[in-house]
């Protein structure tokens, strides 16, 4: 039976009640935290206590990771030397936090360091030759990439001709070969002892800066002088975590918990003035602050003209100066959404003519390359298929694609290969280049190939549901306590999704003339013991819903907490309404 709102059918996960029931008793958490945390893979004491209460001792120990011991090595005697180190850096928002989290460390160590981010439009990812060459040119002994180099054999060889060691930190797949640089870090080598694997590039590059301060002490380089607290670079760590959507963790659980307090802090300049024009008040910053907030405006430096300004804001310590680059990733952050906006609404017009596909790819000459792999993301989800948009020159299409789950894109690609000049990506996204004069050949037979993939596949959306709750087990005071300490949520490791059944509707109104809100009680006898209270439920565009029958509905949510004026409360989102 397919929703209301969603139209997607419901399907519940079902852990065995007595398993979770006597984690729920040694734990010590309610049985529909336990329950949640089963089925997610925190099957034990242990490991609920680490999950509850993660701290920065429990990381992963860096020296585990291959090639940080050469690293660390070559860094000390550039800092010995005080020798000229460039950073290269990747022009999102991970690649521009690694990028200020390394030079800043270093430039507090007294180095001189020069940053290299190339243009997303006319460079595009990862090391190429003419900038390998420009940063030779500038005397630089030192190249260190963070978020991307593991792929640059040829850049990294011609790095080495030039008289530049190289160190590579990266977090994506590893070809076969690795580039000859003097050490690459990346956790997904086969070869890497480090136990963690999912680290974002800023995760990666803050473990070089963990072992590099953790062997200066041993040196005696601050010689009984104040050395630098790592945690005060946790803010950068959190948001490039977060932006690039790897899983919320394990290690990345950690980071991210404990940055999320710096930012709150505002001690950086530069996130102190993003937070104000992202409208984040003075209260707690969650991870949603940072991936639809935070993170966009420092991705529209690179989407729409240059990453440097992203870079120059979180590197920058003066205020005044803050505030006015903040302003300028606001002014580009709006370019973006018009600009989102148009390509839309022209994609859709293109794919209405195109009805019943089982895979769509759309091109034009008009389209930013920036901007496409947000829009085929929205159009990948809304239309429940394969979608790629190919910005189109001249000579070149360059797209970008999205798949649902159920079918790797990757894959597919990679039987189509034969039309393109180059693609990279994994199961859900990726990325691909090809001559303008093959994009129809092109289209022809990824939908064919797609068709063929799907044949004995379904891949129709289905709303999973964590658990069944009661509105007097969410009233309880101790499931809120937990609740609150299941927080940051995020790419695998989602806001859980209750669906309510047993509630009353004690009041509901529309608010903002389009908003709904319903005020829940629970639905028992009166000579049941049931905590007192009641909960909000909003549901946001969905006023239109006031007139429903609610006692003929069940409800899907997700308890959130509302702050306000220095209250926190429990409240429910709402996500979908079916019948019983």
């Amino acid at each position: 039976m397919n929703s209301v709102i969603l139209e997607q059918p419901w399907h519940f996960f079902s852990p065995d009640p007595s398993l979770v029931n006597e984690l729920a008793a040694k734990s010590s958490v309610p049985p529909l935290i336990a329950g949640l945390l089963f089925h997610r893979g925190i099957n034990t004491t242990d490991a609920v206590t680490s999950h509850l209460t993660p701290v920065l001792s429990s990381l992963s120990d860096p020296w585990k990771m291959a090639g940080m011991e050469p690293a660390v090595e070559r860094l000390i005697q550039a800092v010995k030397r005080r020798e000229k180190i460039t950073v290269f850096g990747d022009y999102d928002a991970d690649g521009v936090t690694a990028s200020t989290l390394v030079c800043r460390f270093l430039h507090d160590l007294g180095l001189a360091v020069d940053v290299y981010l190339p243009h997303r439009e006319h460079e595009g990812y990862g090391l190429n030759p003419e900038a390998v060459k420009k940063i030779a040119s500038t005397g630089c002994s030192l190249l260190i990439t963070v978020d991307c180099g593991v792929s640059n054999q040829e850049e990294i060889a011609l790095a080495r001709s030039l008289d530049m060691d190289c160190i590579v930190t990266d977090h994506h797949e590893p070809p076969p070969a690795l580039p000859a640089a003097l050490a690459v870090l990346n956790p997904k080598r086969p070869d890497c002892r480090f136990p963690f694997k999912d680290l974002a590039g800023v995760g990666v590059a803050f473990n070089l800066i963990r072992a590099l301060r953790h062997r200066l002490f041993e040196l005696g380089h601050w010689k009984g002088s104040v050395h630098p607290n790592l945690k005060e670079y946790l803010d950068l760590v959190a948001i490039g975590t977060i932006a690039d959507m790897v899983s919320l963790l394990g290690d990345n659980r950690i980071l991210v918990k404990a940055g999320l307090e710096i930012i709150e802090s505002g001690a950086r300049p530069g996130i102190a003035a993003l937070k104000v024009v992202s409208s984040i008040s003075s209260g707690s910053v969650s991870a949603s602050h940072v991936a639809y907030r935070i993170a966009p405006r420092i991705n529209a430096a690179g989407r729409m003209d240059h990453s440097e300004t992203a870079f120059r804001l979180l590197m920058e310590r003066d205020a005044g100066e803050a505030a006015r680059l903040a302003a300028q990733l606001e002014a580009l952050n709006r370019e973006r959404q018009a600009v989102e906006r148009r390509i839309m609404a022209e994609a859709l017009k293109k794919i209405r003519g195109m009805p019943g596909r089982d895979a769509y790819v759309v091109s034009d000459g008009g389209w930013k390359k920036g901007v496409i792999g947000i829009v085929a993301s929205k159009l990948m989800n809304r239309l429940s298929r394969p979608v790629i948009l190919l910005a189109e020159d001249a000579l070149e299409a360059h797209g970008s694609g999205r798949s649902p789950e159920g079918l790797n894109i990757y894959e597919a690609l990679s039987c189509c290969g034969n039309h393109l000049i180059s693609f990279g990506g994994h199961k859900a996204a990726a990325g691909l280049r090809l001559p303008a004069a093959s994009v129809d050949e092109f289209t022809t037979a990824f939908e064919q190939t797609v068709a063929s993939m799907l044949r004995d596949r379904d891949i129709r959306p289905r709303l999973m549901i964590d658990a069944t709750a009661d509105v007097s087990e969410l009233l309880a005071p101790e499931f809120a306590e937990i609740y609150e300490q299941l927080e940051p949520f995020g790419h695998g490791y989602p806001e859980p999704l209750f669906a309510i059944h047993n509630f009353t509707v004690k009041r509901s109104a529309v608010v903002g003339r389009r908003h709904l809100k319903l005020t829940l009680g629970p639905d028992a006898p009166e000579d049941i013991l049931i905590p007192p209270g009641e909960l909000e439920l909003v549901g946001w565009g969905h006023g239109d819903k006031i007139g429903l029958s609610w006692d003929e509905f069940e409800i899907a949510c997700i308890p959130c907490f509302n702050e306000w004026r220095g209250r926190k409360r429990l409240q429910l989102k709402l996500w979908d309404i079916r019948q019983k």
